[in-house]
Protein backbone atom coordinates (compact mmCIF):
# COMPACT_ATOMS: atom_id res chain seq x y z
CA UNK A 1 0.00 0.00 0.00
CA UNK A 2 2.97 2.00 0.55
CA UNK A 3 4.29 1.32 -2.62
CA UNK A 4 1.07 2.15 -4.14
CA UNK A 5 0.50 5.55 -2.68
CA UNK A 6 4.35 6.49 -3.23
CA UNK A 7 3.40 6.39 -7.14
CA UNK A 8 0.43 7.91 -6.72
CA UNK A 9 2.06 11.31 -4.78
CA UNK A 10 5.04 11.19 -7.53
CA UNK A 11 2.55 10.62 -10.85
CA UNK A 12 0.50 13.74 -9.04
CA UNK A 13 3.67 15.58 -8.86
CA UNK A 14 4.66 15.15 -12.50
CA UNK A 15 1.07 15.48 -13.82
CA UNK A 16 1.35 19.22 -11.38
CA UNK A 17 4.49 19.98 -12.58
CA UNK A 18 3.58 19.68 -16.17
CA UNK A 19 0.21 21.73 -16.16
CA UNK A 20 2.66 24.78 -14.26
CA UNK A 21 4.73 24.46 -17.25
CA UNK A 22 2.23 24.41 -19.66
CA UNK A 23 0.42 27.70 -18.59
CA UNK A 24 3.84 29.61 -18.56
CA UNK A 25 3.72 32.08 -21.58
CA UNK A 26 6.81 33.86 -21.92
CA UNK A 27 5.39 36.81 -23.80
CA UNK A 28 3.98 38.68 -20.46
CA UNK A 29 4.76 42.33 -20.62
CA UNK A 30 7.29 44.05 -18.70
CA UNK A 31 5.63 46.03 -16.70
CA UNK A 32 6.36 49.12 -14.49
CA UNK A 33 5.28 49.42 -11.09
CA UNK A 34 6.53 52.01 -8.89
CA UNK A 35 5.81 50.21 -5.35
CA UNK A 36 7.58 52.89 -3.45
CA UNK A 37 4.81 55.54 -4.72
CA UNK A 38 1.80 53.13 -3.84
CA UNK A 39 3.32 52.08 -0.65
CA UNK A 40 3.42 55.64 0.57
CA UNK A 41 -0.13 56.18 -0.80
CA UNK A 42 -2.27 53.18 -1.92
CA UNK A 43 -5.15 53.83 -4.73
CA UNK A 44 -8.46 53.68 -3.37
CA UNK A 45 -10.38 56.55 -5.92
CA UNK A 46 -9.39 56.93 -9.54
CA UNK A 47 -11.17 58.19 -12.41
CA UNK A 48 -10.96 56.50 -15.97
CA UNK A 49 -9.61 58.63 -18.49
CA UNK A 50 -11.79 58.61 -21.78
CA UNK A 51 -8.57 59.38 -23.94
CA UNK A 52 -5.93 57.46 -24.99
CA UNK A 53 -2.67 58.54 -23.39
CA UNK A 54 -0.93 57.97 -26.47
CA UNK A 55 -2.65 61.21 -27.91
CA UNK A 56 -4.05 58.75 -30.51
CA UNK A 57 -7.46 58.15 -31.63
CA UNK A 58 -8.30 54.28 -31.07
CA UNK A 59 -8.53 52.44 -34.84
CA UNK A 60 -11.67 52.40 -35.96
CA UNK A 61 -11.44 48.34 -35.40
CA UNK A 62 -11.44 48.91 -32.09
CA UNK A 63 -13.80 51.99 -31.57
CA UNK A 64 -17.10 50.21 -30.91
CA UNK A 65 -15.23 47.78 -28.20
CA UNK A 66 -13.82 50.93 -26.28
CA UNK A 67 -17.26 51.28 -23.90
CA UNK A 68 -17.54 47.59 -23.44
CA UNK A 69 -13.60 47.25 -22.68
CA UNK A 70 -13.85 50.06 -19.90
CA UNK A 71 -16.89 48.70 -18.61
CA UNK A 72 -14.51 45.34 -17.98
CA UNK A 73 -11.97 47.84 -16.15
CA UNK A 74 -14.30 49.24 -13.97
CA UNK A 75 -15.87 46.28 -12.65
CA UNK A 76 -12.94 44.51 -12.41
CA UNK A 77 -11.56 47.86 -10.41
CA UNK A 78 -14.80 47.45 -8.14
CA UNK A 79 -14.58 44.00 -7.33
CA UNK A 80 -11.18 44.77 -6.12
CA UNK A 81 -12.17 47.89 -3.84
CA UNK A 82 -11.13 50.32 -5.52
CA UNK A 83 -13.60 53.48 -6.33
CA UNK A 84 -14.28 55.80 -9.09
CA UNK A 85 -14.62 59.34 -9.46
CA UNK A 86 -17.41 60.68 -12.51
CA UNK A 87 -15.70 60.43 -15.83
CA UNK A 88 -17.17 63.61 -16.63
CA UNK A 89 -15.41 65.59 -14.12
CA UNK A 90 -12.00 64.15 -16.93
CA UNK A 91 -13.98 65.23 -19.83
CA UNK A 92 -14.58 68.80 -18.52
CA UNK A 93 -11.05 69.00 -17.69
CA UNK A 94 -9.47 67.68 -20.64
CA UNK A 95 -11.82 70.10 -22.84
CA UNK A 96 -10.58 73.11 -20.87
CA UNK A 97 -7.18 71.82 -21.48
CA UNK A 98 -7.79 71.49 -25.30
CA UNK A 99 -9.27 74.88 -25.99
CA UNK A 100 -6.43 76.46 -23.91
CA UNK A 101 -3.40 74.66 -26.10
CA UNK A 102 -5.19 73.13 -28.99
CA UNK A 103 -5.71 69.97 -30.63
CA UNK A 104 -2.21 68.02 -31.11
CA UNK A 105 -3.66 65.39 -33.27
CA UNK A 106 -3.46 66.11 -37.17
CA UNK A 107 -6.14 63.52 -38.06
CA UNK A 108 -4.16 64.17 -42.25
CA UNK A 109 -0.76 62.72 -41.06
CA UNK A 110 -1.65 60.47 -38.08
CA UNK A 111 0.95 62.35 -35.73
CA UNK A 112 0.63 63.87 -32.46
CA UNK A 113 2.20 67.03 -31.66
CA UNK A 114 4.06 65.97 -28.02
CA UNK A 115 4.62 69.31 -27.29
CA UNK A 116 1.11 70.48 -27.27
CA UNK A 117 0.39 66.50 -25.82
CA UNK A 118 2.37 67.32 -23.15
CA UNK A 119 1.05 70.80 -22.43
CA UNK A 120 -2.82 69.37 -22.45
CA UNK A 121 -2.10 66.03 -20.23
CA UNK A 122 -0.63 68.59 -17.84
CA UNK A 123 -3.20 71.23 -17.68
CA UNK A 124 -6.17 68.45 -17.52
CA UNK A 125 -4.43 66.57 -14.68
CA UNK A 126 -3.84 69.46 -12.82
CA UNK A 127 -7.04 70.39 -13.09
CA UNK A 128 -7.81 67.03 -11.27
CA UNK A 129 -5.61 67.89 -8.55
CA UNK A 130 -8.00 69.99 -7.12
CA UNK A 131 -10.51 67.16 -6.71
CA UNK A 132 -8.34 66.15 -3.33
CA UNK A 133 -9.66 63.02 -3.16
CA UNK A 134 -9.19 61.51 -6.40
CA UNK A 135 -5.65 59.51 -5.92
CA UNK A 136 -4.82 58.76 -9.79
CA UNK A 137 -5.85 58.83 -13.71
CA UNK A 138 -5.98 55.07 -15.29
CA UNK A 139 -5.36 55.34 -19.42
CA UNK A 140 -7.14 52.19 -21.30
CA UNK A 141 -5.95 52.28 -24.51
CA UNK A 142 -6.99 49.29 -27.25
CA UNK A 143 -4.11 49.05 -29.30
CA UNK A 144 -4.14 47.17 -32.76
CA UNK A 145 -0.94 45.38 -33.82
CA UNK A 146 0.55 42.81 -35.85
CA UNK A 147 0.77 39.01 -34.41
CA UNK A 148 0.90 35.78 -35.90
CA UNK A 149 -0.50 32.00 -35.92
CA UNK A 150 2.42 29.24 -35.08
CA UNK A 151 2.72 26.57 -37.32
CA UNK A 152 2.81 23.99 -34.71
CA UNK A 153 -0.27 21.35 -33.95
CA UNK A 154 -2.27 24.12 -32.23
CA UNK A 155 -1.43 27.15 -33.85
CA UNK A 156 -1.81 29.26 -31.29
CA UNK A 157 -1.12 33.37 -31.43
CA UNK A 158 0.98 34.17 -28.40
CA UNK A 159 1.51 37.71 -27.26
CA UNK A 160 1.31 40.01 -24.32
CA UNK A 161 0.40 36.38 -21.58
CA UNK A 162 -2.51 35.28 -23.86
CA UNK A 163 -2.74 32.13 -26.29
CA UNK A 164 -5.50 32.42 -29.09
CA UNK A 165 -6.51 29.50 -30.78
CA UNK A 166 -6.85 30.46 -34.99
CA UNK A 167 -10.80 31.89 -34.86
CA UNK A 168 -13.23 30.03 -37.71
CA UNK A 169 -16.31 30.86 -39.63
CA UNK A 170 -18.58 29.22 -41.33
CA UNK A 171 -20.52 25.78 -41.43
CA UNK A 172 -17.31 23.90 -40.57
CA UNK A 173 -14.43 24.43 -38.51
CA UNK A 174 -11.81 22.60 -40.43
CA UNK A 175 -8.97 23.96 -42.33
CA UNK A 176 -7.02 23.11 -45.13
CA UNK A 177 -4.12 21.45 -44.62
CA UNK A 178 -1.99 23.21 -47.12
CA UNK A 179 -2.72 26.74 -44.93
CA UNK A 180 -0.64 29.37 -44.76
CA UNK A 181 0.04 30.02 -41.50
CA UNK A 182 2.67 32.30 -42.09
CA UNK A 183 0.42 35.69 -42.62
CA UNK A 184 0.67 38.40 -40.45
CA UNK A 185 -2.96 39.29 -39.13
CA UNK A 186 -3.81 41.91 -36.46
CA UNK A 187 -4.57 41.37 -32.46
CA UNK A 188 -6.09 43.44 -29.76
CA UNK A 189 -3.96 44.46 -26.73
CA UNK A 190 -5.04 46.55 -23.81
CA UNK A 191 -2.65 48.67 -22.49
CA UNK A 192 -2.61 50.39 -19.25
CA UNK A 193 -1.20 53.36 -17.94
CA UNK A 194 -1.85 55.03 -14.54
CA UNK A 195 -0.54 58.56 -13.75
CA UNK A 196 -0.87 60.31 -10.34
CA UNK A 197 -2.32 63.61 -10.64
CA UNK A 198 1.00 65.66 -9.97
CA UNK A 199 1.70 63.45 -13.31
CA UNK A 200 4.34 60.60 -11.18
CA UNK A 201 3.74 57.47 -13.14
CA UNK A 202 2.84 54.80 -11.03
CA UNK A 203 1.80 51.88 -13.35
CA UNK A 204 1.46 50.58 -17.25
CA UNK A 205 1.84 47.10 -18.50
CA UNK A 206 -0.35 44.99 -21.53
CA UNK A 207 -2.89 42.76 -21.56
CA UNK A 208 -3.57 40.27 -25.26
CA UNK A 209 -7.45 40.53 -25.45
CA UNK A 210 -8.08 38.26 -28.65
CA UNK A 211 -7.35 38.11 -32.86
CA UNK A 212 -9.32 40.52 -35.43
CA UNK A 213 -9.08 37.84 -38.22
CA UNK A 214 -10.34 34.38 -38.49
CA UNK A 215 -10.41 31.65 -41.19
CA UNK A 216 -13.51 31.97 -43.66
CA UNK A 217 -14.35 27.83 -44.57
CA UNK A 218 -16.56 29.45 -46.94
CA UNK A 219 -14.34 30.59 -49.12
CA UNK A 220 -11.67 28.96 -51.04
CA UNK A 221 -8.69 31.01 -50.63
CA UNK A 222 -6.38 30.11 -47.95
CA UNK A 223 -5.90 33.42 -46.14
CA UNK A 224 -6.89 35.14 -43.12
CA UNK A 225 -10.22 37.48 -43.52
CA UNK A 226 -11.33 39.91 -40.56
CA UNK A 227 -13.32 38.79 -38.12
CA UNK A 228 -17.54 39.84 -38.22
CA UNK A 229 -17.73 40.30 -34.09
CA UNK A 230 -15.13 41.69 -32.57
CA UNK A 231 -13.71 41.56 -29.31
CA UNK A 232 -17.12 39.62 -28.45
CA UNK A 233 -16.07 37.00 -25.71
CA UNK A 234 -15.80 38.82 -22.66
CA UNK A 235 -14.07 36.01 -21.02
CA UNK A 236 -11.27 37.03 -23.29
CA UNK A 237 -11.64 40.50 -22.59
CA UNK A 238 -11.40 39.58 -18.34
CA UNK A 239 -8.08 37.64 -18.80
CA UNK A 240 -6.54 40.78 -20.96
CA UNK A 241 -7.57 43.02 -18.06
CA UNK A 242 -5.81 40.58 -15.48
CA UNK A 243 -2.88 40.42 -17.56
CA UNK A 244 -2.79 44.23 -18.03
CA UNK A 245 -3.28 44.86 -14.38
CA UNK A 246 -0.69 42.31 -12.66
CA UNK A 247 0.66 42.66 -10.10
CA UNK A 248 -1.02 45.94 -9.45
CA UNK A 249 -3.97 43.43 -8.67
CA UNK A 250 -2.72 39.77 -8.53
CA UNK A 251 -3.46 37.85 -11.06
CA UNK A 252 -4.56 34.41 -9.93
CA UNK A 253 -3.15 32.34 -12.52
CA UNK A 254 -0.35 34.46 -13.83
CA UNK A 255 1.32 33.03 -16.66
CA UNK A 256 4.87 35.10 -16.33
CA UNK A 257 7.51 33.90 -14.19
CA UNK A 258 6.86 34.15 -10.80
CA UNK A 259 8.50 36.34 -8.74
CA UNK A 260 10.28 36.77 -5.44
CA UNK A 261 8.42 36.21 -2.29
CA UNK A 262 9.64 39.71 -0.98
CA UNK A 263 8.33 41.19 -4.37
CA UNK A 264 5.40 39.37 -4.09
CA UNK A 265 4.81 40.59 -0.30
CA UNK A 266 5.26 44.25 -1.62
CA UNK A 267 2.80 43.88 -4.18
CA UNK A 268 -0.28 42.63 -1.79
CA UNK A 269 0.75 45.35 0.58
CA UNK A 270 0.32 48.24 -2.48
CA UNK A 271 -2.59 47.16 -2.94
Amino acid sequence: MRLTFLILVLVGAVVSTGCSSTDYNPTTYDYFISRDDLKQKPLKKVILATVNVSGEPTRSILRDSVDKVDNHVVDYLESNGYRFAPSHLFDNAWRQALLSFGNFYDPTTGKVDRVAWQQVMAATLQSLKEHKDIDAVIFTDLLEHDIQHSPGMKHYARWYGVSREPATEGPTSSVPTDFNWTQIIKGATLMVTIYTTDGKPLFSSRGGIDTLHSIDSRKSQKSFVRRKKILSRSSNIEEGIELAFHPLITMKRYPGKARPAAEANEAATAQ
